[in-house]
């Protein structure tokens, strides 16, 4: 439920008191030190082989990495998390600050310790049959045990396969790095697939990391048996597709990219353009159009449009179906957006999605409206500014609560400020520099940002980066007037998600 705001004067006022209270140095201060602490203490120092590789999971009472027993926040599950041990997929945002922070300060150790994480990674996370990374939703690389893994030490599983996370993955600086490995990381995904020589496109969101045999192999012998293939990962397979096809030229990898790009559509309804939220599944989650997920979809195909002009449709099918959603979704009586949808655009059920969510199995409105930013900073369509517009009122009509995870502060900050480039509403940028408050005095532990108030631990998976890059982004968007050259040079940076 929203808890209405006093009006924007008065929050202007207070914000900028309680600024002067909370924030004892400037945000760049905190950035530093921050990532200065991630480079210093986070590195594999542990069992028999060393490497650059950061960790996930620091105890900021000793600035240790823990081996196990650190509790997940509350909706985390235990087993996707990388307690001892490193997750390049959390760490997207965070080698996308190094860089930017060393192009500001002009010192390379940010950049140079981003490039080092990235090469042994690709050393030691690549499987060398199947080419798949060891990253994502359940896989990371063990720090102890030198090796890699899924779940912690605690709780080890036989079954070690591959999933994406619902973020871009960094093919782009990884193909700076190593060529040859990016290559066969994406030939890899073909092994989420029913088929090698798919027609259908229908596939697994998982895939065994190291066992292509056709008896043994998730994406063809167990997909009968529950394969999910969830909306959001088609989209992911088809931008990974579209990289590879716009880096070679091959044929192949355009076939690929516009058969998982187009799987969802043609299961929607063509009178509404909605479309299920994952195939086969009959659970009501799955079975019914939602925007959070084919705002995802929508996502990604969006930005394996911009990679070649060969997939300019691709783009065309993303707005085409994010529009749809969003339209359909959007219940103006309560000027709230609905959790779930029938195929024929009517509600299913009367839940709303919720303006802060922490937690797996759902997502909060923060994501449609960063992802609506990212079409509207793209496209310079008016339709999607009265989203993000729409998604402003909501977060700024929204009281932060007390007891919060850190992704949740993180992305309100991040969308707040694209919101702010937007609309230019002084209220938003008023919000982040309170977001920025929040952190500093609840999350802030002297060394590094805590998961949640009150906790001792640094964890990766939870968006630590997100909101670091947020006070990041704050400070050169304040001293723009000073430094319009490093602020510029900041801006052309991606940070969505």
């Amino acid at each position: 439920m929203r808890t209405s705001l006093i009006n924007a004067t008065t929050l202007l006022f207070l914000l900028c008191s309680t600024q002067a209270l909370a924030q004892q140095k400037d945000y760049l201060y905190y950035v530093k030190t921050h990532c200065d602490n991630l480079i210093a203490h986070g590195q594999d120092t542990y069992g028999d082989q060393s490497n650059h590789m950061l960790a996930s999971v620091i105890d900021t009472r000793d600035m240790s990495v823990p081996q196990a027993k650190v509790p997940p926040t509350e909706g985390t599950r235990a087993h996707d998390r990388a307690v001892g041990g490193s997750n390049f997929y959390h760490d997207v945002e965070t080698i996308k600050l190094f860089d930017v922070l060393s192009a500001i300060t002009g010192d390379e150790k940010y950049e140079n310790a981003a490039q080092a994480y990235a090469t042994d990674f690709l050393k030691y996370c690549q499987n060398p049959h199947t080419g798949l990374l060891a990253w994502g939703e359940h896989l990371y690389y063990n720090f102890y045990a030198d090796s890699v893994m899924v779940g912690d030490l605690e709780n080890p599983r036989k079954d070690i396969y591959h999933e994406f996370l619902a973020e871009t993955p960094p093919w782009d600086y990884l193909w700076k790095l190593d060529t040859s490995a990016v290559r066969k990381a994406i030939a890899g995904v073909k092994y989420h697939f029913r088929s090698p020589t798919t027609q259908s496109f229908l596939f697994n969101r998982h895939a065994y990391w190291e066992k292509i045999d056709r008896n043994e192999y998730r994406g063809l012998a167990q997909y009968q048996v529950g394969g999910q293939p969830w909306i959001k990962h088609s989209g992911l397979q088809a931008y990974s597709f579209a990289f590879l096809y716009n880096k070679t030229g091959n044929a192949e990898w355009k076939k690929w990219a516009e058969g998982s790009g187009s799987l969802y559509c043609n299961y929607r309804n063509p009178e509404t353009n909605l479309t299920v939220s994952c195939i086969d599944d009959p659970r009501p989650i799955a079975l019914y159009p939602n925007l959070s997920q084919t705002a995802l979809l929508s996502y990604y195909l969006l930005k394996a449009g911009q990679l070649h002009a060969d997939f300019n449709h691709l783009q065309q099918r993303a707005e085409t179906l994010l529009q749809a959603a969003e339209r359909y979704s959007w219940n103006k009586k309560q000027a709230s957006y609905q959790q779930a949808l029938y195929l024929n655009g009517t509600p299913y059920g009367n839940e709303f999605i919720p303006v802060i969510f922490t937690g797996y199995g759902s997502s909060d409105i923060i994501q449609f409206g960063r992802i609506a930013a990212y079409f509207c900073k793209t496209t310079n369509d008016e339709a999607y500014r009265t989203m993000v517009s729409k998604v402003a009122d909501l977060i700024l009509e929204t009281t932060w609560p007390d007891s919060f995870v850190i992704n949740s502060l993180g992305a309100a900050a991040q969308f707040s400020l694209d919101a702010y480039e937007i609309l230019e509403d002084d209220r938003l940028l008023a919000a982040v520099q309170g977001y920025a408050d929040i952190g500093i005095e609840k999350l802030w532990s002297g060394q590094l940002f805590v998961r949640q108030p009150g906790d001792p631990y640094y964890e990766a998976k939870l968006g630590t980066s997100q909101l670091v890059a947020a006070l990041l982004r704050l400070h050169l968007l304040e001293n723009r007037a000073a430094n319009r050259q490093k602020s510029a040079e900041a801006a052309v940076t991606q940070w969505s998600f």
